[in-house]
């Protein structure tokens, strides 16, 4: 013991005095730091990329600063969208603060590994990034996200959303390409509903309805990747107004906006909200009645419903720009009915 003791009053002055200085030097950097700099290239490195997609996104920051060492943090994130219809403004994205750290660890044999933590949404959106050279490793976790205040999602969806969103995204990206990734996604939406606080407006080729807010109860998306192609293995909602169900694939590309959709859908509005007032019995017809309901005077909804009671719906275009159209075995939402 008085050995090791003689030995540490020995070397430690020479091992302390060395570690003491990089600290100093770590502390000195993170302060001096150009990171004004560094947001502008960033922002515009981002801002080109997004120039050669069909959708175009614009990246705003107000400022980045150091986090401890080798962290750093954002504020006054924007994220800019091309507006969903003609004549609207753009959709924009806010965050008030983003952090994220790379390892050193990791720079000494020329990876980077990228950890990051988003509070926001009265949530928490972390994970972590890493790019070894030859492939690209992305991990997300949400927990608690609130879907109702993010506009872009009422905007890509044309409808509000409301609820809590809770999953994983975890996907390898071979070269650094998602049409080339794998992986898995699992996400679920608790206590969902479609509309604002109190009520669903539905445009219709009469006019504008205005319903009770229709809950939709737990929205769950289950997918495997393989190859560059999402499977879509549950598309599901139950225990609300409505029940969903679904599958299908995405053809993922570089940028998310761009991935393809190929996805069927099918939907049954259920005899508790059919039954809410006037309004809901003659929108979608009331439980029992041989009557047609309103949605089903456009051909293309009668032939949309299945002899369950449910409706069919096929999804197709862009991630950034969904296109519904009717499909086979059922049909889609028709251009006269806007959920809003």
């Amino acid at each position: 013991m008085d050995k090791w003791k003689e030995r540490l009053k020995r070397f430690g002055p020479k091992l302390g005095y060395p570690v003491f200085y990089l600290f100093c030097f770590l502390v000195f950097l993170s302060w001096t730091f150009p990171y004004e700099k560094l947001k502008d290239r960033l922002v515009a490195q981002f801002n080109a990329q997004q120039g050669k997609t069909a959708h175009p996104q614009e990246l705003q920051v107000d400022e980045l600063d150091s986090s401890f060492v080798t962290g750093v943090k954002a504020k006054g994130v924007r994220l800019i969208s091309p507006a969903a219809e003609s004549g609207k403004p753009p959709n924009v994205l806010s965050i008030d603060e983003a952090r994220a750290r790379i390892s050193l660890l990791g720079l000494l044999v020329g990876n980077k590994d990228i950890s990051f933590r988003v509070d926001a949404f009265d949530g928490t959106i972390k994970g972590s990034f890493e790019d070894t050279g030859k492939s690209r490793a992305i991990d997300i976790t949400f927990d608690g996200v609130d879907m109702g205040r993010i506009d872009i999602i009422a905007a890509n969806v044309g409808f509000p959303l409301d609820g809590k969103l809770f999953g994983t995204i975890k996907l390898d990206l071979p070269e650094g390409k998602a049409s080339k990734g794998n992986g898995n996604i699992a996400l679920e939406v608790r206590d969902m509903y479609a509309g604002n606080q109190k009520e669903l407006t539905i445009k219709t080729p009469m006019g504008p309805f205005t319903l009770p807010r229709l809950k939709v109860g737990n929205f769950t998306v289950n997918g495997d990747a393989k190859d560059g192609v999402l499977k879509l293995t549950k598309i599901a909602a139950q225990g609300g107004d409505v029940d969903v169900n679904g599958e299908g694939k995405i053809q993922m590309r570089e940028v998310a906006t761009d991935a393809h959709l190929d996805v069927n859908l099918k939907f049954k509005i259920n005899d508790s909200y059919r039954n809410k007032n006037d309004k809901t019995k003659l929108l979608f017809g009331s439980p029992g009645s041989k009557e047609k309901p309103m949605l089903e005077m456009d051909p293309k909804m009668g032939r949309a419903k299945t002899a369950d009671g449910f409706y069919g719906l096929r999804v197709g275009g862009t991630l950034g720009k969904p296109d519904v159209q009717p499909g086979t075995g059922g049909g889609a939402v028709s251009p006269g009915f806007n959920f809003k």
